[in-house]
């Protein structure tokens, strides 16, 4: 279900369909929704970096609205993980440490075939190669940064 115009009522303060959402009417309502609950959560600002998109993007879930990419003001990119993954929504979450100005997420709701499949989670490294996201990987990005 895409947002409507209460929607978008129903999640202010927090966000404005003004964002940097793409089109925000073509933006899966479980997203906006998921996100609202995170940013509740860490009484911090989520930004909006990018949403709903179609040209330059390999990803299939903007293309979807069903993918956002964000920070939180004020969190380390590794605290942003830790909080975005005690949602349930988050089936996919990517972290970008390199982004400025202080590292993000990619924040998806992917389906999943099965209720056994694992949620994807991954690490962009300094050189723009995407790695499974493991201590280790996480470690030497975070520290080496």
């Amino acid at each position: 279900m895409l947002m409507t115009e209460n929607d978008w009522e129903s999640v202010k303060p927090f966000f404005k369909k003004s964002e940097n959402w793409g089109d925000p009417f073509r933006i899966h309502r479980d997203l906006v929704f998921g996100l609202y609950l995170l940013r509740k959560f860490v009484d911090r600002p989520v930004v909006i970096l990018c949403a709903y998109e179609t040209k330059g993007h390999t990803g299939k879930y903007h293309p979807l609205g069903m993918a956002a990419d964000v920070y939180i003001k004020g969190m380390n990119v590794v605290d942003q993980f830790i909080a975005a993954s005690r949602f349930d929504v988050f089936n996919g979450i990517g972290v970008y440490p390199h982004w400025r100005p202080q590292g993000g997420l990619h924040l998806d709701i992917r389906y999943k075939t099965g209720e056994t499949e694992a949620d994807a989670r991954w690490i962009r490294d300094r050189n723009g190669i995407y790695l499974p996201l493991t201590w280790q990987n996480l470690l030497k990005e975070v520290e080496h940064g």
